[in-house]
């Protein structure tokens, strides 16, 4: 997933990248984003730096699903997020979020009764008898 980030955030993250010594801004932001989920406590020296940097990044296939989770509980996109996640871990506010572990499917058929498709038709009102329970 590919994120723009927003000019202040590009800015410190910019910083932290030229004090690690990284190559790339996603290195950073990925950095970043394990350190949020993970609630690191990452002790960055930097300069916030300005210029023209691309302030499009690629988010690791690791961060794609929490970071989508952690948007889509707040109601914004995934740019967003990940600019709110950085901006407030970077300002010292703690992030809280809820990560929520995989669902499994059940694979053992027995525990869930199935219906066949006779008994099934046979229980719903069809025609007149279910627009009479509809006006009820």
């Amino acid at each position: 997933m590919q994120v723009r980030l927003a000019a202040s955030v590009t800015a410190k993250v910019e910083g932290i990248r030229i004090a690690l010594n990284y190559s790339k801004l996603s290195d950073t932001v990925n950095l970043l984003l394990d350190a949020i989920k993970h609630q690191w406590k990452l002790n960055l020296a930097y300069q916030p730096q300005t210029g023209t940097v691309k302030p499009k990044v690629r988010l690791d296939e690791r961060h794609v699903e929490w970071v989508s989770q952690y948007a889509t509980e707040r109601g914004i996109n995934a740019t967003s997020a990940t600019n709110l996640l950085i901006s407030e871990y970077l300002t010292g506010n703690s992030v809280s979020f809820s990560p929520q572990p995989p669902t499994t499917v059940a694979k053992d058929s027995n525990s869930i009764p199935q219906q066949s498709k006779q008994e099934s038709d046979l229980e719903k009102p069809k025609g007149q008898a279910l627009v009479r329970s509809l006006k009820l």
